[in-house]
């Protein structure tokens, strides 16, 4: 049985909060995963394909074990940095939500206050309607050069934490694999062709995988043309071309990897 299930904030063609080329959605996945690999079977990590705001997850969600929301901060005024967790007004802390705000913010310090009530969030309040218990963790602000740096950096530790707080023992999984550290590069001569993108935004990284830095971004109908190359990498299936004034490879996700191609695939084939 699950001991800490997790939700990644924004996603679906929402960004969240972007900084120095990342951005929240594309983070607080990477973070997730990371979580998910090391805890195994007692962390339960919600679709990431998913805007559970968006779509009200949490009014269906049936889940017995805690819920952590993660997310990145953003405010716009230089210096502001810092993590921190919200739970709904008039809520005690509970042991999790003392813990995880004391850890989270030993790392990235900054905050004036560790743990913040708020009355208007949708899933905070979604949850508290349905007795989850449930908080938000807002690991650094993403738009602060040394939060960002220390999360980019210290993922698997971050994630550790997230383990530990839960009761959680980590696996010695091993860290994710640098482009270096890949696997083999996969082909087939069906793959390759010009793609039509199908969600509101869609990142263009400088490696497959959610580690891979976002240098780009596709829109709603636009189209891009991919080799024949293809990878499978943190639960999404990779395409590649050649950036035209970078010379440079770059990646994209094409959709879920579900062995075959899916109606909501972020890229589909129109030639």
């Amino acid at each position: 049985m699950a001991k800490l299930f997790i939700i990644c904030g924004h996603g679906a063609g929402d960004p969240g909060a972007d900084g120095g080329g990342y951005t929240e959605a594309e983070r607080v996945r990477a973070l997730g995963a990371r979580i998910k690999a090391l805890g195994g079977s007692e962390v339960e990590l919600g679709d990431t394909s998913r805007n559970w705001y968006r779509d009200g997850g949490i009014n269906r969600l049936e889940t017995s074990a805690p819920v952590v929301e993660l997310h990145m901060d953003a405010s716009g005024v230089p210096g502001a940095h810092g993590a921190h967790v919200i739970i709904k007004s008039g809520f005690e802390p509970d042991k999790y939500d003392r813990a995880l705000a004391d850890r989270l913010s030993a790392m990235m310090p900054g905050r004036a206050e560790k743990i913040v009530h708020h009355s208007e969030l949708a899933n905070v309040n979604r949850a508290a309607r349905r007795g989850i218990n449930y908080r938000l963790a807002e690991n650094g602000f993403i738009d602060s050069d040394v939060d960002r740096a220390y999360f980019n950096e210290h993922v698997d530790d971050i994630a550790r934490v997230y383990l530990e707080v839960f009761g959680i023992t980590a696996s010695s999984a091993p860290a994710a694999p640098t482009e270096a550290q890949a696997p083999a590069k996969e082909t087939t001569e069906d793959f390759g062709g010009t793609y039509r993108c199908t969600v509101d935004t869609l990142n263009v990284r400088d490696a497959p995988g959610l580690s891979g830095s976002v240098v780009a971004s596709y829109h709603k109908n636009q189209t891009v043309v991919l080799d024949s190359w293809y990878k499978s990498r943190d639960g999404y299936v990779w395409g590649r071309y050649t950036g035209s004034t970078s010379g440079k490879l770059r990646y994209v996700a094409v959709g879920r990897a579900t062995g075959k191609p899916e109606a909501d695939d972020y890229l589909v084939r129109v030639g």
